[in-house]
């Protein structure tokens, strides 16, 4: 990730177990890290996008989120194994079980193409709440969902910026006005 190694463990059931998800890595060379962010990674699987969120930020706190515990428990060993204590990994099923008190400056996800759109939809709307005036969401999708992430991002955020898009997959940014 950015040229720096991490060493993960993971096991089998969570996300792209065999190697690091293509998507996953398409996103983190598109993410403009900013070392005061404050994140959260939506959806953290065994912690690819946080772990790197808070090894580019250290002058910020991460969190990590998953509705897996298998996730949860491997990602909190990664950040362990790693040495980042500026990290919180928790079970949460998007935002539910993120304290009321917690705002961010950069929201990330690797978004599951099998959750369905109304669940995309409700986690914008909850990230969209939780953000700083500022703030960026970027997303990785399928190049099928792109339409939606855009459709959606325009009506949530009022703006929707493509960054890239590759053969199978699309990084989307809305930015908090």
């Amino acid at each position: 990730m950015l040229g720096k190694p991490f060493d993960f463990a993971t096991t089998w059931g969570i996300f792209f177990t065999a190697k690091l998800d293509d998507g996953s890595l398409m996103l983190l060379d598109y993410v403009d890290f900013e070392q005061d962010d404050d994140s959260i990674d939506l959806g953290c699987g065994y912690g690819v996008l946080g772990m790197t969120a808070a090894r580019e930020c250290p002058n910020g706190q991460h969190t990590l989120i998953d509705k897996d515990f298998m996730a949860v428990e491997y990602a909190r060993r990664n950040c362990e194994k790693n040495g980042l204590n500026n990290v919180d990994v928790h079970l949460s099923n998007g935002f539910n079980h993120v304290a009321k008190d917690k705002d961010f400056s950069l929201v990330m996800s690797n978004l599951p193409a099998k959750v369905g759109k109304e669940q995309h939809y409700l986690y914008f709307l909850d990230a969209y709440a939780r953000m700083r005036k500022g703030g960026r969401f970027y997303v990785v999708t399928i190049n099928g969902l792109r339409q939606f992430v855009k459709r959606s991002f325009t009506e949530v955020f009022g703006n929707s910026d493509k960054i890239k898009q590759g053969k199978t997959y699309t990084i989307t940014m809305a930015t908090k006005d």
